[in-house]
């Protein structure tokens, strides 16, 4: 477990204490049907909606609401592991190119080391290319 003085809301903050590189972001969504997903991506690269519909196949996908995040996974935003009562995983194959990945602790101020092929394995994890083609946080500039 490594806990943080504050709450953890950016790569940047995390970095201080971790290598970015390897935290995977656990990001609660609804689809159109009104069923929740979880998508693991690293963490600096953005999901994409059209690939998660088409894969899914459903009208739309969005983020969930903080309440939604807590009703369907059972932890707050911003805390949420790959391991929690959403049984939809699908992961995106980045992840896999680190031995141990970093993901949410249960909570807002604590990340969790974890072995990537447990997380895999315990959530039962689709894995399959769900993040935007080229683009990531750190590189994305405005139109």
């Amino acid at each position: 477990m490594i806990e943080f003085a504050e709450p953890v809301k950016t790569v940047e903050q995390a970095s201080r204490q971790v290598d970015a590189n390897k935290i995977v972001k656990s990001i609660v969504m609804i689809d159109s049907n009104g069923n929740p997903l979880l998508a693991l991506a690293p963490a600096r690269n953005m999901v994409s909606h059209k690939k998660l519909k088409k894969l899914l196949d459903v009208n739309d996908v969005r983020l969930a609401s903080y309440d939604e995040v807590l009703q369907t996974s059972g932890y707050p935003a911003g805390g949420v592991p790959p391991f929690n009562e959403i049984k939809r995983v699908i992961a995106d194959p980045k992840i896999l190119s680190h031995e141990t990945i970093i993901v949410g602790g249960g909570d807002v101020d604590k990340l969790l080391e974890v072995r990537t092929k447990d997380v895999i394995e315990i959530s039962n994890a689709q894995v399959v290319d769900i993040t935007q083609n080229g683009m990531s946080h750190s590189h994305r500039t405005r139109a």
